[in-house]
């Protein structure tokens, strides 16, 4: 829709009405059609000429105008307003003197807001042309890190895989050699003198170090290039440190120390890697031992509601508070001295750690100089419908990577709700406890078998087993249930259904499978 012109009649053209000729016809809204002063040498009166806009000394000629609309009176006169008022048709308006400054006041504000706007724009133009600037040697920058971080990625991979090529091309010469050496020590090729015994042994005590520092060097390689893979099991954490303890005990007693075993008492099962977990323990008990002369070595064993919490506390030598922010980095040996003794890498802790973070746990220090050194580090607890779920799915990669099948048997107690009432809670979780046990027992090795208390159910998972063995295998869980029920007087209270589902023929994915095998 087109906007009306306003045609406008001026009357004064001071240095006010210079300034209303000047904002009004910046204005495409409105048209003068006139100037009218008494004095022709105005200012007002000089620009009207100069834009041609037509000047008078009297209204007589503009004030009947058809297209007049409006008259601004800028003489500020009650009388010459008075006389406007009278003489104007009744059609167009009179803007009077105290309104007009008002006006002028606007202009004038508008007109700064105009001129701030138009430096705003300026500026914010020359910071986006900078910003662009900016913007594109930012993007050439990122461009080069990209480029040098795809190198050092490049060369660390390369590093990772020179050192895992060279570890396991020394393992195989360094264990002939082991070898070698043990069957001239044990005289098996001929008799030998005392200083040549301690020669030959002092030979294969450095073989060992050396296959030990082989040996941590592909753990790091593996755990940094994402390749140290977990074969998880459940296991009585505490019932594992008790085994281990022994191991340290020749080396406690040669240092007079005292080993501190706290455990709860009830058993403290976790889902994790044995023989990982068992690296961790040694590295931290051996650490613990390498630097404590006098006093004892505590290993505490917390259960807490989801997690556990083991701790390696020691009355030794301690860390320096400026050191304790290096103790995982690479090759990092704090209280080392020169001579004889034990020597290590410098990867232990770092191995540790990594092994500890890749079962999603936490490890942190604690130590004072003088005093001692506690480490702490945490593992998840699994309730056993996520155990369940986290086996399946480990041991379903195996299945796929070796083409093996894999089976899912579920034994369920039938009309649970039922069971529930006639029987304690104590009374349930005991059955199901010992059931569970009783399969563990009886089973191949590699089975696992889960209790699901809020359900009544037992679940059993076979590796490399298809469905027509998987039948066999019910047959015999079957016997040894029915055998236990039997024997605790159980029988036609407890009944028992048998149900089972196998990958690939039945379900195609982890999640399928563990799906299925919750709604048998």
């Amino acid at each position: 829709m087109t906007q009306k012109t306003i045609n406008i009649l001026i009357v004064g053209a001071g240095k006010l009405g210079q300034a209303f000729i000047e904002a009004l016809s910046k204005n495409g809204m409105f048209n003068i059609i006139g100037i009218v002063d008494a004095d022709t040498k105005a200012t007002g009166i000089v620009l009207a000429k100069k834009m041609g806009i037509p000047t008078g000394r009297n209204w007589d000629k503009f004030i009947n105008d058809r297209s007049l609309d409006e008259i601004i009176d800028i003489t500020d006169s009650p009388e010459v307003y008075k006389k406007l008022l009278r003489e104007k048709p009744a059609n167009v308006d009179v803007i009077n003197g105290k309104t007009t400054k008002i006006m002028y006041n606007l202009f004038e504000e508008h007109e700064k807001l105009c001129q701030s706007l138009k430096e705003a724009k300026d500026e914010l133009e020359t910071q986006t042309w900078g910003l662009r600037k900016t913007n594109e040697a930012i993007k050439l920058l990122y461009e080069e890190l990209e480029e040098k971080n795809r190198r050092l990625k490049d060369m660390d991979q390369l590093k990772t895989d020179f050192v895992s090529t060279v570890s396991h091309e020394l393992r195989t010469p360094l264990a002939i050699t082991k070898e070698g050496i043990g069957i001239v020590i044990d005289e098996i090729s001929g008799g030998l003198n005392e200083k040549q015994k301690k020669i030959l042994t002092i030979a294969r005590d450095n073989i060992d170090r050396l296959s030990r520092i082989i040996n941590d060097l592909l753990d790091i390689s593996k755990i940094e290039a994402g390749r140290l893979e977990l074969r998880k099991s459940q296991f009585n954490i505490s019932d594992l440190i008790k085994q281990m303890a022994f191991s340290f005990e020749a080396k406690m007693k040669q240092k007079h120390l005292e080993l501190k075993l706290n455990f709860p008492a009830d058993k403290v099962y976790i889902y994790a890697d044995v023989d990982k977990v068992i690296q961790v323990i040694t590295n931290l008990i051996y650490n613990a031992l390498k630097f404590t002369e006098h006093g004892s070595i505590e290993v505490t064993v917390e259960d807490r509601e989801n997690e556990i919490e083991c701790r390696v506390a020691d009355t030794g030598t301690g860390i320096p508070e400026e050191d304790l922010s290096k103790v995982f980095c690479k090759f990092q040996q704090f209280g080392r001295t020169f001579g004889p003794g034990e020597k290590g890498t410098g990867l232990g802790l770092s191995i540790t750690k990594g092994i500890v973070e890749l079962h999603k746990g936490k490890i942190w220090f604690e130590s004072k100089e003088g005093v001692g050194t506690k480490v702490s580090f945490t593992l998840p607890k699994f309730a056993e419908p996520s155990l369940l779920k986290e086996y399946v799915n480990t041991e379903i990669k195996t299945a796929i990577k070796k083409n093996l099948k894999m089976s899912i048997i579920v034994v369920s107690l039938m009309d649970f709700d039922k069971i529930m009432s006639n029987l304690s809670s104590e009374q349930i979780d005991n059955a199901l406890k010992d059931m569970k046990g009783l399969l563990g027992n009886n089973l191949r090795s590699d089975t696992g078998v889960f209790a699901l208390k809020d359900t009544g159910k037992i679940v059993v998972v076979l590796i490399d087993c298809d469905t027509e063995n998987a039948l066999k295998v019910i047959k015999r869980i079957e016997q040894i249930l029915e055998s236990y029920l039997s024997y605790e007087r159980l029988i036609g209270k407890v009944r028992l259904r048998f149900d089972h589902v196998t990958y690939p023929d039945e379900a195609g994915s982890d999640e399928e499978l563990v799906k299925k095998a919750m709604k048998l």
